[in-house]
């Protein structure tokens, strides 16, 4: 048994360090570019060309038309329109969306899916790309939301910007603050302000592949016209994470992608034009969230992407997928600092090399876990204009157990149900919450 724990916690220090490392890394790169990446954006000097917000429905009666009009007044941009696609037998989100789009006939178009529902996400937006590129007026850009979304108008202009020498575009996406009181749902604004404000950031000027958030991702006409001649569909079929896929995809067909950060640098923070929404306020709907991605990005698009791409592609790819396994080391050092503590194991019974590696590895990792609390702290104040050192350390351990759950599942679904993702899986649908006024939501 002390030999097990031995060689477990040398492991274990070892894959944790390296991760700290790797994160450092980016930390070290994003420090240069962060503050350079964000330029002023003056309104109404760009103009905005034709341009669909596509939104994919399944049962969105209930927030449909609050999003819709919340996003028209929020939107005053002419050129803009909303295309929602509906299924023939989801009878009140098609009403709503008929209604949405008789009330607004020049802003609001409802596309009817030639299948009944429920199909999936890709298959939604794949039908809406087939019908409304079908005609000669089809716009320039196209950009991808969900029901849920909070669209901030100044990114239009962003895309109009980019677009002129990239096709595909993402824009930074963060979670609205959910209070204090909401710890599970606010993890998802500590990890995408991080990821998105660090992480993206560099995979942008690095030249690295920039995959989709699934919202607030924006495409030329040129790009989609590709996809729908060369395969048929802009999106892959049969796939739970087929945004981030488009994404691999874009660069790979050898178009330009670009993350577009750009902010206004306020006194309360940095003001970013990004969408905005609620996540999962629930631990069992959080997991189930997460599951989904976890299990498309690390193990579906492992097997339909590979490896392939410059350095900086695979960098990333190992960035992406190591979350199969570091998830899971929190919770295992944990366990075994509890064996140390308590004398099940010392370091005294430790070959000498390997008691050093480990000890080195212990400060590395120690110095990482604060550097990452900083970072993340900065992160925040960034998106919410506060330093909420308090509510992180809070939320932290959270999001340690959802991530780990999620990881697990995802480990279950990838070796049973999808048969080494050889089989298409089925996900229900993810409730959605949205804000009271739509005019307003920011932070």
């Amino acid at each position: 048994m002390l030999e097990f724990l031995i060689i477990l916690l040398f492991a274990v220090s070892v894959l944790i360090a390296v991760s700290s490392i790797d994160d450092a890394f980016i930390d070290l790169i994003a420090l240069g570019i962060v503050r350079r990446r964000v330029p002023q954006l003056d309104d109404g000097e760009i103009a905005v060309p034709p341009t669909a917000v596509f939104v994919a429905n399944w049962h969105e009666e209930d927030v449909l038309g609050k999003m819709v009009e919340g996003n028209l007044a929020r939107i005053q941009i002419p050129q803009v329109s909303l295309y929602l696609g509906v299924y023939p037998n989801d009878t009140g989100t098609l009403r709503v969306a008929e209604e949405l789009a008789a009330k607004y006939p020049d802003r609001v178009k409802a596309i009817v899916n030639r299948l009944p529902g429920p199909t999936s996400k890709g298959q939604m937006l794949n039908e809406m790309f087939a019908q409304v590129f079908a005609s000669d007026d089809a716009p320039e850009l196209v950009v991808l939301h969900d029901s849920e979304d909070v669209i901030d108008a100044r990114s239009f202009p962003v895309y109009a910007a980019y677009a002129k020498e990239n096709d595909f575009i993402q824009a930074p996406v963060f979670s609205l603050n959910r209070g204090k009181g909401a710890i599970v749902a606010s993890t998802y604004m500590d990890e995408f302000a991080e990821r998105h404000t660090r992480e993206l950031i560099v995979r942008d000027a690095v030249g690295a592949a920039i995959p989709s958030a699934g919202v607030g991702t924006c495409m030329t006409k040129r790009l989609i016209k590709h996809f729908l001649a060369t395969r048929g569909q802009v999106l892959m079929s049969g796939t739970v994470t087929e945004d981030y896929i488009l994404g691999i995809e874009a660069k790979r067909a050898g178009f330009k992608s670009a993350f577009a950060a750009i902010s206004r640098n306020v006194d309360d923070g940095f003001d970013f034009v990004a969408t905005r929404e609620y996540f999962p306020k629930t631990l069992a709907a959080s997991i189930k969230q997460k599951t989904r991605w976890v299990y498309g990005i690390n193990f579906e698009a492992y097997c339909k992407l590979g490896w392939q791409g410059d350095p900086w592609d695979f960098y990333f790819f190992l960035r992406d997928r190591k979350g199969m396994i570091t998830s899971f080391l929190p919770p295992i050092s944990a366990v075994l600092l509890a064996f140390m503590l308590l004398g099940y194991v010392d370091l005294a019974d430790f070959p000498e090399a390997m008691g050093n590696v480990v000890i080195a590895c212990m400060w590395i990792n120690l110095f990482a876990f604060v550097t990452r609390y900083v970072v993340r702290v900065i992160s925040g104040y960034e998106v919410y204009g506060k330093y909420d050192w308090i509510g992180i350390a809070i939320r932290w351990p959270a999001a340690l157990y959802i991530n780990m759950a999620a990881v697990w599942r995802a480990w279950k679904t990838f070796l049973g149900e999808s048969q080494l993702a050889t089989k298409p899986i089925v996900w229900s649908k993810t409730e959605h919450d949205i804000p009271d006024d739509f005019v307003s939501a920011n932070r």
